[in-house]
Protein backbone atom coordinates (compact mmCIF):
# COMPACT_ATOMS: atom_id res chain seq x y z
CA UNK A 1 0.00 0.00 0.00
CA UNK A 2 2.72 2.65 1.02
CA UNK A 3 4.70 1.53 -2.47
CA UNK A 4 1.84 2.07 -4.23
CA UNK A 5 0.87 5.78 -2.59
CA UNK A 6 4.53 6.53 -3.27
CA UNK A 7 4.39 5.69 -6.59
CA UNK A 8 1.49 7.82 -7.37
CA UNK A 9 2.59 10.78 -5.58
CA UNK A 10 5.70 10.97 -7.30
CA UNK A 11 4.50 11.19 -10.28
CA UNK A 12 1.57 13.39 -9.38
CA UNK A 13 4.92 15.48 -8.61
CA UNK A 14 6.41 14.96 -11.84
CA UNK A 15 2.88 15.83 -13.95
CA UNK A 16 2.13 18.97 -12.63
CA UNK A 17 5.40 21.18 -13.31
CA UNK A 18 4.84 19.36 -16.96
CA UNK A 19 1.28 20.59 -17.40
CA UNK A 20 2.46 24.08 -15.73
CA UNK A 21 5.35 24.32 -18.43
CA UNK A 22 3.70 23.16 -21.58
CA UNK A 23 -0.03 24.37 -20.79
CA UNK A 24 -1.20 21.08 -21.48
CA UNK A 25 -4.68 21.60 -19.77
CA UNK A 26 -5.46 21.48 -22.93
CA UNK A 27 -4.35 18.00 -23.96
CA UNK A 28 -5.44 15.94 -21.22
CA UNK A 29 -5.02 12.78 -22.99
CA UNK A 30 -0.82 13.67 -23.08
CA UNK A 31 -1.53 14.61 -19.42
CA UNK A 32 -2.96 11.28 -18.57
CA UNK A 33 -0.05 9.18 -20.63
CA UNK A 34 2.70 11.00 -18.80
CA UNK A 35 1.38 10.38 -15.68
CA UNK A 36 0.78 6.64 -16.34
CA UNK A 37 4.29 6.61 -17.44
CA UNK A 38 5.81 8.23 -14.24
CA UNK A 39 2.95 5.33 -11.93
CA UNK A 40 4.25 2.28 -14.21
CA UNK A 41 8.02 3.45 -14.23
CA UNK A 42 7.20 4.25 -9.84
CA UNK A 43 5.94 0.60 -9.60
CA UNK A 44 8.14 -1.38 -11.34
CA UNK A 45 11.37 0.45 -9.53
CA UNK A 46 9.76 0.06 -5.83
CA UNK A 47 8.94 -3.88 -6.43
CA UNK A 48 11.78 -4.65 -8.23
CA UNK A 49 14.75 -2.57 -7.95
CA UNK A 50 14.07 -0.48 -4.67
CA UNK A 51 14.51 -2.24 -1.09
CA UNK A 52 11.64 -2.76 0.73
CA UNK A 53 10.25 0.03 2.67
CA UNK A 54 13.31 2.86 1.21
CA UNK A 55 11.01 5.56 1.27
CA UNK A 56 8.42 5.95 4.30
CA UNK A 57 5.03 7.63 3.96
CA UNK A 58 6.75 10.56 4.52
CA UNK A 59 7.96 10.87 1.38
CA UNK A 60 4.65 10.18 0.00
CA UNK A 61 2.92 13.22 1.97
CA UNK A 62 5.96 15.74 0.94
CA UNK A 63 5.33 14.81 -2.68
CA UNK A 64 1.90 15.79 -2.27
CA UNK A 65 3.02 19.06 -0.52
CA UNK A 66 5.15 20.26 -3.25
CA UNK A 67 2.59 19.29 -5.78
CA UNK A 68 -0.01 21.56 -4.14
CA UNK A 69 1.66 25.21 -4.94
CA UNK A 70 2.11 24.24 -8.47
CA UNK A 71 -1.08 22.71 -9.22
CA UNK A 72 -2.34 26.00 -7.71
CA UNK A 73 0.14 27.92 -9.99
CA UNK A 74 -1.11 26.19 -12.74
CA UNK A 75 -4.47 26.92 -12.06
CA UNK A 76 -3.80 30.64 -11.87
CA UNK A 77 -2.42 30.76 -14.81
CA UNK A 78 -4.78 28.74 -16.59
CA UNK A 79 -7.44 31.51 -15.79
CA UNK A 80 -4.85 34.66 -16.39
CA UNK A 81 -5.18 33.00 -20.18
CA UNK A 82 -8.44 32.49 -20.09
CA UNK A 83 -9.16 36.44 -18.99
CA UNK A 84 -6.41 37.35 -21.58
CA UNK A 85 -8.01 35.75 -24.25
CA UNK A 86 -11.43 37.23 -23.30
CA UNK A 87 -10.32 40.71 -23.35
CA UNK A 88 -11.00 42.30 -27.27
CA UNK A 89 -7.67 44.01 -28.87
CA UNK A 90 -7.96 47.63 -29.42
Amino acid sequence: MESSLNGLSFALLLTSPYVLRFRDWRRPFAVICYFAFFVTLEMIASNYFLPKDAFGSAFSWLCLGLTVPVLIAAFVVRRLENRQDEIPDR
